[in-house]
């Protein structure tokens, strides 16, 4: 009896020590938080970039021009943070459709980031924030084609 309990007692021991030494996956719930991030920036170019440009808050004669224009800068500055962590999640995990996309993340992460600059200095050139549309529905079609839905996910942004 009490040596059965040392055997388990030992065992148990020796599958806590291994188990501390195992670690868990960089990637845990890969898809979930890619999706997640892409769609924090998905909403924040939606939300504080494409529909006040489409209101023309971004005019010169819009009234608070420039605040429309600093709330789009940082927006997309925070975009371009959860970008970069997608981008990361996608190219540790082991998920080749995740890799796939990670391929189309890049023009748009170098995008989100030049534009954001631009905004958040009181710049703003149509065509770009055209491009910049045009990549973020080129990420969301791949993804679609590769049986992964993104959507926009609300979240608040610090300092919006």
């Amino acid at each position: 009896m009490i040596r059965t309990y040392k055997c388990v007692c030992i065992c148990g021991l020796g599958a806590a020590l291994f188990a501390a030494t195992v670690k868990p996956s960089n990637a845990f719930l890969d898809k979930t938080r890619f999706a997640t991030d892409i769609g924090v920036a998905f909403f924040s170019f939606h939300h504080f970039v494409w529909a006040p440009y489409h209101a023309g808050s971004f005019a010169r004669t819009a009234p608070h021009h420039d605040k429309a224009l600093l709330k789009a800068g940082i927006a997309l500055l925070f975009a371009y943070n959860r970008l970069k962590a997608a981008d990361h999640l996608a190219h540790v995990s082991k998920s080749p459709m995740l890799h796939k996309l990670a391929t189309s993340l890049d023009h748009m992460q170098s995008s989100f980031s030049s534009v954001g600059s631009d905004l958040k200095a009181h710049k703003f050139v149509p065509a770009e924030i055209m491009s910049l549309n045009k990549a973020v529905d080129l990420v969301g079609e791949t993804a679609l084609k590769s049986g992964l839905k993104l959507k926009d996910v609300p979240i608040h942004i610090p300092g919006v």
